[in-house]
């Protein structure tokens, strides 16, 4: 028993037509949402550009503006900003993770400008195992938040700078 050839060029246009349509349909919603996305992204660029414009920078005592790595064998490995701050947090990275090595790099571009506003201790996963196990992490990088002296339940993944900024902001009352 031999399967029916099916042959392209011998059908009618008419049974081509339904296959070109959703071709065509498919083709014109996925550019139309790559097109919304686009421009809402362009959007909110504008008015992050245009809100911080708006105020005069921020100027840092240059204590506060800079990481102080502590060392791999101590816990916290890494100390940066005000430790007076109302807004403390501790960060659990991992030297493998790609999502850690941004969520510095977002850190790195807020501390110069927002140190004063915030604490942060930094920990390796591997070499302060213990710290990470009295918090049962699920996954790095991973915030744990000490707002007003209260601390909040752990923050997973990637957290933007907006979003990181909103939160500083919010909390300290400082910007």
């Amino acid at each position: 028993m031999s399967l029916p050839k099916i042959i392209w060029t011998d059908q009618q246009i008419i049974n081509k037509t339904p296959l070109l349509l959703v071709i065509l349909a498919s083709f014109f919603i996925g550019f139309n949402v790559y097109l919304n996305l686009s421009i809402k992204n362009t959007s909110q660029d504008i008015v992050q550009i245009k809100t911080s414009t708006d105020r005069p920078p921020r100027v840092v005592v240059q204590q506060f503006s800079q990481k102080n790595v502590l060392g791999d064998t101590s816990c916290p490995n890494i100390v940066a900003g005000n430790p007076d701050a109302r807004l403390k947090f501790k960060l659990f990275v991992s030297e493998t993770c790609l999502f850690c090595v941004f969520q510095n790099e977002v850190l790195d571009q807020i501390l110069p400008e927002y140190g004063d506003l915030f604490y942060g201790e930094w920990y390796e996963i591997n070499s302060c195992a213990q710290d990470a196990q009295n918090y049962s992490l699920a996954g790095v990088p991973t915030f744990i938040f000490t707002a007003n002296g209260v601390e909040e339940p752990p923050a997973y993944g990637f957290l933007d700078q907006q979003q990181l900024l909103d939160y500083i902001c919010d909390v300290s009352q400082g910007c």
